[in-house]
């Protein structure tokens, strides 16, 4: 019997089904499509034009699902080789890679002088349990990688709490699913 290849997919918009195949390991954890669905309703599906960046891109549904939705650009980090050809082999397959950047690089070590420009939306989906989400909101902050009224999603682990005043960000949106909790801040 030939063995199905994990896979996640894009839930809705000009991409609605495209596959996002993965390899599965311990430290990848791709948006499930009930959180992705909450997230865009959140966003009153109003992405026309907006700039992202996907700080820990994993397979890249986030920010695939946000250009299949009007996205302008997006930006995507991830520092697995083989994650990162994913997400290329994806963008030259639906034809998008003028609207993308994948940067193969730990964004957590990254200089944001270097792109020279601030986001409309920022997702921050990092590996559960390994300190990220403070570290990321720091830089977010200390770059000044928000446009004004940017927006934050965060997705982290349950146990997780987060301060809504944070950084200056303001809690807009709070939810739970399973082992996973999300939040949308607005700069």
């Amino acid at each position: 019997m030939v063995k199905r290849q994990a896979s996640t997919r894009i839930i809705a918009g000009k991409y609605r089904g495209t596959k996002l195949p993965f390899k599965p390991n311990k430290m990848l954890r791709p948006t499930e499509s009930k959180t992705k669905e909450t997230l865009f309703n959140w966003l009153l599906n109003d992405l026309r034009d907006k700039e992202c960046l996907d700080m820990f891109a994993g397979t890249g549904s986030l920010g695939l699902e946000a250009i299949s939705r009007g996205a302008s650009n997006v930006i995507f980090f991830e520092k697995q080789l083989k994650l990162s050809q994913s997400i290329i082999a994806i963008t030259n397959k639906l034809k998008i890679e003028k609207y993308t950047r994948v940067i193969n690089a730990n964004s957590m070590a990254f200089d944001y002088k270097a792109l020279g420009r601030k986001f409309d939306l920022i997702f921050l989906d990092p590996p559960f349990h390994e300190n990220l989400i403070f570290k990321s909101l720091e830089i977010i902050s200390k770059f000044e990688l928000l446009n004004d009224e940017g927006l934050i999603y965060v997705e982290c682990e349950k146990d997780l709490n987060l301060d809504s005043s944070m950084f200056n960000f303001s809690k807009l949106k709070e939810s739970q699913g399973g082992e996973t909790k999300y939040y949308l801040y607005e700069s």
